[in-house]
């Protein structure tokens, strides 16, 4: 036994003798059905209450079951309803115009009662399984949504609570006399509070970046602070107390007052470099060493290349840039290397694994390089401006 309703299936031929034979076939197993005789009634009855299934004879007087057809898949109400179409015409040409006009199956005349009733029930199961899915993935998508507005949401809402915190510190070391113990403690809250804030926002970037609708302001930076402030950063965990870096240029060592520049946004540049360099130190073995190397050659691009002698696994190499891929730790959310990814496509740059299997690691960042600027550049910024250089 079962609650629920039998279900609906329209039979249209214009012999009598058909009509009664397939009523009783259908009702038999416990189908509701309607008969109609031409396919203007049917067009109407079906238009009325939309059945589970159709069977269609196709000659018939006035409008033939192809027009039926047409007619019922050019209305949104009808045009998913599954049709077989049941006919003494047997040529493979009025077979392939019955599934070009929107049938499902084809039955032939004379036809068996049990051929009749597998097919009914096979396409009639089909059609529930289809709309079941539809249904399913109506579900999914608007809790998808649900989902990513509940986060923006949480996300601005956690901005609030946080300027408050990151603006106590400052206030009480300016009223309060303070030990210098607990001035560093303040500030330590203060940083504590820009991190998180700054995670907040990066998170809120990230969402624009994936649905591309983040508005790049590149503009000419030296990378060398955000370089030196990640890496000095990623050192700075007690886990990494054992290894060290360096920032070389095409292998050398870097000179007093060199700079290296680009054509990017600093937003987006420090967690890009962060995330990769903190993942670099991750990696490294006890005692191993970060080089971060920029080359320079082109013209029109910087490499920045981060190495470590940490090797890659095989079976991740191919998707390390993925969302949620992760490996080895347990805590890791498998968005940092996907972040990078983002970010460095979002600035007009590139990202690529360079993973060797003698346990050396290399991910290089691309990003278009700053065209140097001139004496001609300044002299002719200098005449815009209606201003005289110097001597």
């Amino acid at each position: 036994m079962t609650d629920q309703a039998p279900q609906n299936i329209l039979i249209v031929d214009d012999t009598p003798a058909n009509l009664d034979l397939l009523e009783r076939i259908l009702e038999n197993c416990g189908y509701e059905v309607r008969s109609m005789p031409n396919g203007p009634l049917a067009l109407k009855s079906a238009a009325h209450m939309p059945p589970d299934l159709i069977l269609l004879d196709i000659k018939m007087p006035g409008m033939d079951g192809y027009e039926v057809c047409a007619h019922l898949k050019q209305q949104p109400p009808t045009q998913d309803i599954p049709i077989i179409f049941i006919s003494a015409l047997q040529e493979s040409d009025d077979k392939v115009r019955a599934f070009q006009a929107g049938g499902v199956d084809y039955v032939t005349k004379p036809f068996q009662a049990d051929e009749v009733l597998a097919r009914v029930h096979t396409h009639l199961e089909i059609s529930r399984m289809r709309s079941e899915l539809a249904q399913q993935n109506e579900e999914l998508v608007a809790a998808a949504k649900l989902r990513d507005d509940v986060e923006r949401i949480t996300r601005h809402d956690l901005k609030s609570p946080l300027n408050s915190i990151i603006a106590v510190p400052s206030i009480l070391v300016g009223q309060k006399e303070l030990d210098q113990e607990s001035i560093d403690l303040l500030h330590t809250v203060e940083r504590s509070g820009r991190k998180m804030l700054e995670l907040i926002n990066r998170s809120l970037d990230l969402y624009k970046m994936e649905t591309g609708v983040y508005q790049t302001a590149l503009q000419p930076m030296d990378l060398l602070p955000v370089l030196r402030s990640a890496a000095s950063e990623a050192s700075a965990d007690p886990a990494a107390s054992d290894k060290t870096w360096r920032i070389t240029r095409a292998g050398q060592a870097l000179a007093e007052g060199d700079e290296i520049w680009a054509e990017a946004e600093e937003m987006l540049c420090y967690p890009m470099f962060s995330n990769l360099i903190k993942n670099a130190f991750e990696a490294s073995p006890e005692g191993g060493e970060v080089e971060i190397d920029l080359d320079e050659s082109d013209a029109s691009a910087l490499k920045v290349s981060i190495a470590n002698q940490g090797a890659v696994p095989a079976a991740i190499r191919d998707t390390f840039f993925g969302k949620y891929v992760t490996h080895g730790k347990s805590s890791g959310t498998g968005l940092g290397t996907y972040s990078a990814k983002l970010c460095a496509e979002t600035q007009e740059g590139k990202i690529a694994l360079v993973a060797e299997d003698d346990d050396s690691t290399r991910v290089i960042v691309t990003l278009k390089r700053t065209p140097p600027v001139t004496k001609d550049d300044l002299d002719a910024m200098f005449k815009e401006l209606g201003l005289r250089r110097g001597v």
